[in-house]
């Protein structure tokens, strides 16, 4: 038999087969991990973004503050309530047009809790908003984030943060707010934090 007429070997197809399947293997490994990375930096972008919007709203409402001597209301308050919830309200003319919109002053509370209609073991943050000092207002709540693995607010008074405002009463607002985050951005708990300065209006 003329040698140019002769198939391959079974030794040449399985090492053909062999570097093959290596390159094959290779190719599929570059492109897992480039998906893998991908999605990542989308994961801890959409986290990242997320803080960026809480923080500018918060920032917003602590930066356009209102306290009146004469109305409890008005008063800042934070840190953890009697449930066992952090928390942080005050009076701000910084609200939002939800519920047809409102202007003046009104009342805000963020607070970090369960939410009863999400399966998820990490609490969501709320804030609730009521439309207008005055009497018979309902307040609006909404979630405000999901995957929110803990909130943390101190308040700056003489040099000193404290974990609770107000100290004691007749204590008018704060000089300044930090307000900590932990997000939970692929199954890792990030956290951010921000001060915000509040406001002299001279109540005190």
């Amino acid at each position: 038999m003329n040698k140019s007429e002769q198939g391959f070997t079974l030794v040449e197809i399985l090492v053909a087969v062999s570097i093959s399947s290596i390159l094959l293997v290779t190719i599929y490994g570059v492109f897992t991990t480039m998906s893998n990375a991908k999605i990542r930096v989308e994961t801890e972008g959409e986290g990242y973004h997320q803080a960026r919007v809480i923080f500018d709203r918060i920032g917003r409402e602590i930066r356009s503050s209102y306290v009146d001597p004469k109305v409890q209301e008005t008063r800042m308050q934070g840190g953890i309530d009697d449930q066992g919830i952090p928390y942080l309200a005050l009076a701000t003319t910084a609200g939002t047009p939800r519920q047809g919109g409102t202007s003046g002053v009104v009342l805000v509370r963020y607070e970090l809790r369960q939410d009863a209609d999400e399966a998820s073991e990490k609490p969501s943050l709320f804030r609730s908003e009521t439309p207008e000092l005055a009497e018979g207002e309902s307040p609006t709540t909404y979630r405000m984030a999901r995957g929110i693995e803990a909130l943390r607010v101190r308040f700056l008074h003489d040099g000193e943060w404290r974990d609770e405002w107000p100290p004691e009463t007749g204590f008018g607002p704060p000089q300044a707010v930090e307000v900590t985050l932990s997000l939970v951005i692929d199954e890792t708990s990030v956290p951010f934090r921000s001060a915000f300065e509040v406001p002299d209006i001279g109540a005190n």
